[in-house]
């Protein structure tokens, strides 16, 4: 009885596991969008971000309409340039930008459109005098048009105007592993064996005489 126990509560803790790993693995989706620059511009400091990514939900791609605060994972690098902290911010009354919802790519929906990515020194944003921001679906003459500007304590530190484009990777169709489905199959098998066996100790229990 006692082994038939351990048994049950062995393959109770696998359900309990196996739904774990299910749940992380139907996370949420998320597309990366990663920057290319195309034009450093003039100026007496020329440099380009060594690394610019940032992900959305798959779900607002697939939308058309990526909100501004669905921004997440922003992660910038800049030659010469230290951040502590990253933000998403609005360019346009929109507060969003808009997307093919087939490739990713940014495209021109209206004048109010348009976001930015920042990463900046410090934590106070609207204090920053150290920063890299990149624009996302600007709105330029009825076409995108992204750039990307640096201040180092204030200076200049990229040239002007720049010019870049973002690119999205979709993720990888996800399905639960097989071995996350042999542990919740196992797992059920234990919550029957476990409900099964209490059924059966409750109809063997002697009728209480009154």
């Amino acid at each position: 009885m006692n082994r038939s126990r351990s048994i049950g509560k062995g393959l109770i803790a696998l359900t309990l596991v196996g739904a774990i790993l299910a749940s992380h693995a139907q996370a949420v989706p998320l597309v990366t969008y990663s920057w290319t620059t195309t034009s450093q511009g003039f100026g007496p400091h020329l440099s380009q971000p060594s690394s610019a990514t940032f992900q959305v939900p798959l779900s607002d791609v697939q939308n058309g309409v990526i909100p501004q605060f669905d921004i997440t994972n922003i992660q910038f690098a800049y030659p010469g340039l230290t951040f502590d902290s990253t933000a998403a911010s609005s360019i346009g009354i929109d507060f969003s930008a808009f997307v093919d919802p087939t490739t990713g790519a940014f495209v021109f929906h209206d004048v109010g459109q348009g976001l930015a990515a920042i990463a900046f020194a410090g934590t106070d944003i609207n204090s920053a005098t150290t920063f890299l921001s990149i624009t996302i679906d600007q709105p330029v003459s009825g076409h995108v048009a992204d750039s990307y500007n640096a201040l180092n304590n204030g200076a200049p530190f990229a040239g002007f105007p720049t010019a870049g484009f973002w690119t999205a990777s979709f993720p990888a169709t996800s399905t639960p592993e097989p071995p996350t489905l042999i542990l919740l199959g196992a797992g059920l098998v234990g919550l029957a064996m476990a409900r099964r066996r209490k059924t059966s100790v409750s109809s063997r229990r002697p009728a209480v005489a009154r």
